[in-house]
């Protein structure tokens, strides 16, 4: 019998396996930016050129590949792994194979939120609710880039954390591997190592402001102390060793990146995304008041530093969510228990809490519907896989014929054309400066802004750099001022991008 109830569960779907069909079918296949969304960012494109010289060269790279404007210097790769899985995959499955996998990991990353949020002790309709309001607030970051790991791979370090609480055993330390594969993978495992270091501090002012919590929270302190020391000696093994905390370091401290790229600078509440952010922030803040009473100073301390970390920069807004969703969502069952007791079945209050109950009891457990999902979509022909970068973002179709003229000479354009150009034209191509903004430094980003704005040293900055290869946005005020400054003309041009070459003198 006890056979069978395992086969029964191994087979039969629980209603958030089919959620994860949902998210999928929601977020790519009714889409109208379906697959094609997931490589609007022509960052994925430089991650593909390192992935593939890694995989070509049997190494990691340590010195610049890619720059005139500062070649051969020391530089870091710190998200190989992912990297030589973009890569790896692109070779077996081209486009179709890099938008499965960022497709795949952005809907399990959905999906154990929800299955976390259940577990942790939400209804299944707030849960629902709460999560779906995550998965538009987090797809501001939806590309085929190293950071989905991050999402996925947060989600289950929390679940494991809250877990450890609840059940203790030696789960907790599953972490430490965890934390191996992370470092490889993405940077944002720093930020797991915030948590981690709240979750203790946490604990230990549980235990000193409640003596009924004393020993159980003081116990859980040391743990994870412990536990964080490990994890930190294991982030360690990576191919650059201390260094690439140094590095990511370096960037998360960078003035020049905290001024002038937007993932860095604070959230505009101006799409649906951020509203929906928005709403979840203050839930969240409006959580915290309850979560101390009922002796909790974990979780208000993961909000209120998430808070802070998203307000400054809109990057950590994902992160606030994913970690502050199941939280508000445990939150907001408790109250609606309140006001739903004693309520009539017949009434719209007693008719949604008992549809709340029913979704509680069928969305947890875990089958093979997700992986047979997963191979059907993989063999399924059809649903218009992308076959090549989207032309938009970067003008493919205007590079395509100029390719030989793009690698002739120093070419200023920006960084996302860059990143498309390292892609499609390596190794011959070089660029001034691409989205490794970490690498360039102030000088060289500084000398962009003034060349790309047209500032009072834009023509001095172009000689001193050598720039004979100049392809802008039609707008920029580099494009209105070359054509009046002299010595160049125009190859190309559309209502978007503008080619211009330097007239070669005699």
């Amino acid at each position: 019998m006890a056979e069978r109830t395992w086969a029964n569960r191994l087979l039969a779907p629980s209603l958030s396996d089919l959620f994860f069909l949902f998210i999928t079918a929601w977020m790519f296949l009714v889409s109208p930016l379906g697959w094609q969304r997931l490589l609007l960012d022509a960052d994925t494109a430089l991650h593909l050129r390192i992935g593939e010289y890694i995989l070509s060269t049997g190494s990691v790279p340590r010195q610049d590949l890619f720059a005139f404007s500062k070649p051969g210097e020391t530089w870091y790769a710190f998200e190989w792994l992912s990297e030589t899985v973009f890569a790896s995959v692109f070779n077996l499955a081209g486009f179709k194979g890099i938008a499965l996998l960022a497709g795949m990991l952005i809907a399990l990353f959905i999906t154990v939120l929800l299955k976390y949020s259940v577990w942790k002790g939400a209804n299944g309709l707030i849960a629902l609710v709460l999560t779906l309001l995550t998965a538009t607030a987090t797809s501001i970051h939806f590309h085929a880039r190293p950071h989905l790991f991050t999402l996925l791979l947060l989600s289950a370090a929390i679940w494991v954390m809250e877990y450890n609480r609840r059940e203790g055993g030696w789960l907790i330390w599953s972490l430490v591997p965890l934390t191996i594969l992370w470092a490889n993978l993405h940077g944002g495992f720093f930020i797991f190592f915030a948590l981690l270091g709240l979750r203790a501090a946490g604990c230990a002012a549980e235990a000193w402001f409640w003596p009924q919590f004393r020993r159980a929270r003081r116990q859980e302190a040391i743990q994870l102390i412990g536990v964080g020391a490990a994890c930190a000696l294991a982030s360690l093994v990576n191919p650059y060793g201390i260094h690439l905390h140094t590095h990511i370091l370096e960037t998360l401290n960078s003035s020049w990146i905290k001024d002038n790229v937007s993932e860095f600078k604070s959230p505009e509440f101006r799409s649906e995304e951020m509203f929906d952010f928005m709403m979840l922030l203050f839930a969240g803040l409006a959580s915290v008041a309850s979560l101390v009473r009922r002796r909790s100073l974990v979780e208000p301390l993961w909000i209120l530093f998430l808070a802070y970390c998203s307000l400054v920069s809109v990057r950590h807004a994902t992160i606030f969510a994913v970690v502050a969703a199941p939280i508000i969502a445990v939150e907001l069952s408790e109250w609606w228990a309140k006001v739903a007791a004693g309520r009539s079945k017949a009434s719209i209050l007693g008719m949604l809490d008992e549809i709340a109950g029913k979704l509680t009891a069928q969305l947890p457990g875990t089958s093979l519907f997700i992986p047979v999902v997963i191979a059907g979509l993989a063999l399924i022909p059809g649903l218009h896989w992308p076959t090549a970068f989207p032309d938009g973002g970067v003008p493919v179709k205007m590079i395509e014929p100029h390719l030989d003229l793009l690698a002739s000479g120093h070419l200023f354009t920006s960084d996302q054309i860059a990143d498309y150009l390292i892609y499609r034209n390596y190794p011959r191509q070089k660029v001034f400066l691409d989205s490794r903004h970490n690498y360039y430094g102030d000088k060289i980003g500084n000398a962009y802004i003034a060349i790309n704005n047209g500032g009072p040293k834009w023509r001095s900055l172009l000689d001193e750099y050598g720039i004979t290869v100049v392809l802008v946005d039609a707008d920029s005020p580099l494009a209105a001022l070359l054509p009046i400054a002299g010595g160049w003309r125009v190859i190309q041009g559309d209502d978007k991008f503008v080619l211009f070459e330097r007239e070669k003198k005699g």
